[in-house]
């Protein structure tokens, strides 16, 4: 187990003493996706903004590869090279005239060619599948294309680390859908993906691991099939274990056949698993409805 990034005992307070962050704890294993689940307004997006860099710390520190990162401009950099973000807000990071040029920004800030620049630009644009709006200006984007081409912008930068704050808020079924099957490219390539998100269902379907926050600290943290089923932890953040995962808990209770050891992931899968157990306990029933 390799932790690519890590925040040890962070406090922060906004302006008029606010905490957002107090003592907070949170480790980032290489090559995996992180979400970070919480109610919205509980600060989730003041912890991303703290592991890019953007925000520091009154106490506690960030490490990347174990060691503890500095806040002077070549460290900022750097640091912000190896990890990149995306905000909730797509219209908070577009603001060149193409996408391209907006793409091309981080490359070029880096002091990268304009050749080698180009190609991250295709690279990072083939990435998202918005090839075809390279030339498109931003101010005539969709809102699925603006968070696409955001995503680029920070893909350009071949960062290690990818933080997205909320990057299904906004978006329709399809769309959402979309995005996670663009973001899984990314994962399946090697770039580790910390998302921060409160939907429980989104977690379950797309997150190796999960952390959950609460009133500026990680209360929890673990593989998405231990957090995402402790109902008492879950309820500490207001919430509850998601759809599918309860509908295989009470198929696992019954022992239902098909079921395996794993829970399903996606509504397909639970509804295989209804159908197994219908199938198991009413096979005459189940016969009727399959003619």
């Amino acid at each position: 187990m390799t932790m690519v990034l890590e925040a040890i005992g962070l406090h922060y307070a906004y302006e008029g003493g606010v905490a957002a962050l107090s003592g907070l704890d949170l480790a980032v294993e290489r090559g995996r996706r992180l979400a970070i689940l919480g109610p919205n307004g509980a600060g989730k997006t003041t912890l991303l903004l703290h592991l890019n860099g953007t925000l520091r710390p009154s106490t506690g520190e960030v490490r990347l590869d174990g060691l503890p990162v500095g806040y002077g401009r070549r460290h900022l950099i750097d640091w912000r090279r190896r990890v990149g973000l995306v905000l909730q807000d797509a219209d908070d990071q577009l603001f060149a005239a193409t996408v391209a040029e907006d793409v091309s920004f981080g490359p070029l800030n880096l002091g990268l060619g304009d050749a080698e620049a180009r190609e991250r630009v295709g690279e990072a644009l083939r990435a998202l599948d918005i090839s075809d709006l390279a030339d498109r200006p931003t101010h005539m984007l969709s809102f699925g294309q603006k968070k696409r081409a955001a995503i680029a912008g920070a893909v350009a930068m071949r960062p290690d680390v990818l933080l997205l704050d909320e990057p299904t808020a906004g978006l329709d079924r399809q769309g959402a859908l979309l995005l996670l099957a663009e973001l899984e490219k990314l994962s399946k390539a090697g770039t580790t993906l910390v998302f921060s998100t409160h939907d429980v269902d989104l977690a379950w379907s797309f997150a190796d691991d999960v952390a959950l926050f609460e009133r500026g600290r990680i209360v929890a943290q673990g593989t998405s099939d231990a957090i995402l089923t402790d109902a008492a932890a879950l309820a500490q953040c207001g919430l509850q274990p998601p759809f599918v995962a309860r509908i295989g808990l009470c198929l696992k209770e019954r022992q239902a056949p098909g079921n395996g050891t794993a829970l399903p992931r996606t509504e397909d899968q639970a509804i295989a698993a209804l159908g197994a157990f219908i199938e198991g306990q009413f096979p005459i029933a189940a016969k009727g409805l399959s003619q």
